[in-house]
């Protein structure tokens, strides 16, 4: 097996632009106020390292940030790749956390990571020098901290808008993991580019987020409303039909359902 490639300076330059200081923070930008731990620089500026490294970038152009999602990051003898934990810890969250439960999600990574033997090698080989928390069983606060910002947790990359931001008129995809459900935010990392699910109703200013109810080339203009703010003129409607446990179908002629497939017109 070919030995470790070592990061060229030129590299961690360029990958200090990639990934973004998240977490030292002003309160009101989505997480509360807060300076790094020594462990999450170490994972984050690794982050940066293999992202520079990944061509093309498969997690979103322009700098991206650091999210506390539940990352495990394996290498597979070509390139990285990131899969996800079935829980993340946000930071904040560490101090209600079952030392017993974090375990197991440290177990989970563990054994995910020694199904790819060149990873630690490849971690190491980037100056990741916090290796000995992924075998390092969890039984105080300060096993919960430490393993909360590293790798195998801390460094799920998401271009900022994603993370922290809030859907706009000016902004239609900013759906920040941190302000919407998840499944409204996963929707712009896999949806085609003339879809536009994110709707901003002007007097209020709430956002509501549609999807087609048929497959592309079916002629169905009708859509599905899958998430209102609350505020929006569509919320009530929304929530009556998710009570009567019936799915709110906007016909082709709603305004909204127009906007969404108006790109493919």
């Amino acid at each position: 097996m070919a030995a470790p490639k070592k990061a060229s300076t030129k590299t961690e330059t360029k990958a200090r632009l990639l990934v973004s200081a998240v977490h030292t923070i002003k309160v009101g930008e989505g997480h509360a106020a807060r300076t790094d731990s020594k462990e999450f620089r170490a994972a984050r500026a690794t982050l940066q390292k293999i992202i520079a490294a990944l061509k093309p970038n498969p997690y979103g152009d322009g700098p991206s940030q650091a999210h506390h999602g539940g990352s495990i990051w394996i290498y597979d003898g070509e390139t990285w790749r990131m899969v996800a934990n079935w829980a993340g810890i946000e930071w904040s969250v560490q101090f209600c956390c079952d030392p017993a439960k974090v375990d197991a999600l440290r177990q989970t990574a563990k054994t995910i990571t020694e199904a790819f033997p060149q990873t630690i090698p490849q971690l190491e080989a980037l100056g990741y020098d916090d290796i000995d928390i992924l075998t390092t069983p969890i039984g105080e606060p300060v096993d919960i901290a430490r393993y909360v910002d590293s790798i195998w947790n801390s460094c799920v990359p998401i271009p900022l808008p994603g993370h922290t931001g809030r859907v706009r008129s000016t902004s239609p995809l900013a759906a920040g993991v941190h302000n919407y459900p998840e499944t409204m935010c996963a929707i712009p990392r896999v949806m085609r580019s003339d879809f536009i699910p994110f709707h901003v109703d002007a007097a209020t200013r709430t956002a509501a987020v549609v999807v087609p109810v048929a497959p592309r080339g079916s002629g169905d203009g009708r859509t599905r409303l899958v998430f209102a703010e609350r505020g929006h003129p569509l919320a009530a409607k929304k929530a009556a039909a998710k009570k009567a446990g019936k799915a709110l179908v906007l016909s082709a002629e709603n305004p909204l359902s127009r906007q969404a497939f108006a790109k493919q017109r």
